[in-house]
């Protein structure tokens, strides 16, 4: 379900990109028009294109929700982050280019009907403002900061696990653990009893999220480390508190029926 839903929010962006160009090439081709009419015309392109803007951002919005809650990423950073760069962006650009656009408009609508409050000195002038580019280096700064951010997904300082102290010479021992096709590389690992150790996690499914969390039992009512979830092809090193002698479970979360294992401590 999580790459359903990823394709999903991708055909948002998509849509999200197309009408947003039209708008964004609108705005560039204002500053070199001078015809009110022809003004008129392009500004009514415009607004018939933000109407497929809003409808591909709730598709985008509506799919990106659902894959961070199908693949449990709301502890990751950068999806929030991701959330507060579109939030302020956004607010930026209406802010930024609604008066814009009205003034335009105005004056536009005044003079194609034979009105001379404003002289084509002056429509030339308020046409040539700055606004419109600064309106699109926001939205493409923003727009690559997001993309960005949703490619690498980065821990932007947020650890996988719970680091807990070592005692100088004493290296953790590192267990090896990958994934493959939905799949565990290994169904049984045993680490030492009460040590902290390591889990050196490969997830080799390319754009798939993963994780290893480690519960008391297969029950999983009861979680004892849960590892941060991330997609593939990427290695994290997940750093396990120590645990007392027993058999326990682990499993990825986003896929608990396809990926399971026995850890044995002792």
């Amino acid at each position: 379900m999580y790459q359903w839903w990823v394709f999903v929010h991708l055909v948002g962006v998509f849509g999200f990109l197309a009408a947003h160009g039209v708008s964004m090439g609108v705005m560039l081709r204002l500053r070199t028009e001078r015809d009110p009419r022809r003004v008129s015309e392009l500004l009514e392109l415009s607004a018939w294109s933000i109407r497929g803007f809003y409808a591909a951002l709730g598709v985008l919005l509506v799919g990106g929700v659902a894959a961070a809650f199908v693949g449990h990423l709301w502890s990751e950073r950068w999806i929030w982050t991701a959330i507060g760069i579109l939030v302020l962006t956004s607010v930026a650009l209406t802010n930024m280019a609604r008066p814009f656009y009205r003034r335009v408009g105005l004056v536009a609508r005044a003079m194609a009907g034979g009105s001379n409050a404003v002289t084509p000195a002056q429509f030339d002038e308020i046409l040539r403002s700055s606004r419109p580019v600064s309106i699109a280096a926001i939205g493409t700064v923003g727009l690559l900061l997001i993309l960005a951010l949703m490619v690498f997904k980065p821990s932007l300082g947020a650890g996988g696990g719970t680091p807990s102290p070592v005692a100088s010479g004493s290296p953790a021992t590192t267990l090896q653990i990958g994934a493959k096709n939905v799949a565990f590389s290994a169904s049984t690992l045993s680490a030492p009893a009460s040590a902290r150790f390591d889990i050196a996690f490969d997830n080799q499914d390319a754009g798939v999220p993963h994780n290893i969390a480690i519960y008391t039992n297969s029950s999983a009512s009861t979680v004892l480390f849960r590892g941060a979830t991330f997609a593939g092809s990427r290695t994290e090193t997940y750093r396990v508190p120590p645990l007392p002698p027993g058999t326990y479970f682990y499993r990825c979360d986003v896929h608990p029926a396809q990926m399971t294992g026995t850890l044995t401590v002792g």
